[in-house]
């Protein structure tokens, strides 16, 4: 079954290539909503026929669903997928039969990757909504950490896992991450939350919560014994980058920004 692929970019030269390579096979078209990329990314998008969409980026959620709209009116199937991640062989089988199936949209596992290292036990399995019937989709609200939705509420899950493997190095990892940062400060300071898990994390105590998770983390989960490479990203996701954000938090709550 061939599909529609839909992708967003910004300075994603490293990756898209990869990615590109990856999803061809089962693509029935690839769009692309790119942020005004600095790098080489449109220029190696434009050797290929696909739909590209330049926007600026305002938050992930309206972008996605600014991509969604360019789909074609004929695509029935949908995929969304970032420029970092990548298909096994065994879920692109599984695709071609989904059709078959009974249900409107499909969550997937994620196999999470750090400098070469698949982080298990933190993180692995952690279902996402990836694939589904066009008009059916949609994302919600929210500025980062968006989520699709199937407002028919039929969805299913595949065994197959998709992969996260960013190959930028530390540094631009923690760049993009400070924009994170405030992105996740204006949501906790202005939005309202109504899923669960979020809820429960904004009532603990500001600045001891990165502590909290990182000895959920490494402890409880047992993220530990997974190596070296596996304690230094919980370090750096878990903690330090939580922390930048409760920073963030407080000094909004203290100068009422």
């Amino acid at each position: 079954m061939k599909i529609s692929v839909c992708c967003i970019t910004k300075n994603e030269e490293i990756h898209i290539e990869r990615l590109i390579q990856n999803i061809n096979d089962i693509a029935e078209e690839i769009i692309v909503v790119d942020s005004f990329s600095t790098d080489n990314t449109i220029k190696i998008l434009e050797k290929y026929n696909f739909k590209i969409f330049k926007r600026k980026f305002d938050n992930f959620s309206n972008q996605k669903n600014y991509c969604l709209s360019k789909v074609s009116d004929s695509s029935q199937w949908v995929l969304f997928i970032d420029a970092d991640e990548l298909l096994t062989q065994e879920l692109k089988n599984k695709n071609l039969t989904i059709e078959n199936k009974t249900y409107d949209a499909y969550e997937i596992k994620r196999k999470f990757y750090w400098k070469n290292k698949w982080v298990k036990r933190g993180y692995y399995p952690t279902w996402f909504l990836r694939i589904g019937k066009k008009q059916f989709l949609q994302f919600d609200d929210n500025e980062i950490n968006e989520h699709m939705i199937c407002s028919s509420n039929n969805i299913g899950r595949l065994s197959e896992n998709f992969i996260d493997y960013n190959l930028k190095t530390t540094k631009q990892w923690f760049q993009k991450h400070l924009i994170y940062a405030k992105m996740e400060s204006n949501r906790f300071y202005y939005k309202k939350e109504t899923q669960r898990k979020r809820i429960i994390w904004n009532k603990l105590p500001l600045i001891i919560r990165p502590f909290l998770l990182l000895f959920y983390r490494l402890i409880l989960k047992m993220s530990i014994l997974d190596g070296l490479y596996v304690i230094q990203y919980h370090f750096y996701h878990d903690f330090i980058y939580r922390m930048i954000i409760d920073i963030m938090i407080l000094k909004k709550k203290i100068f009422k920004k």
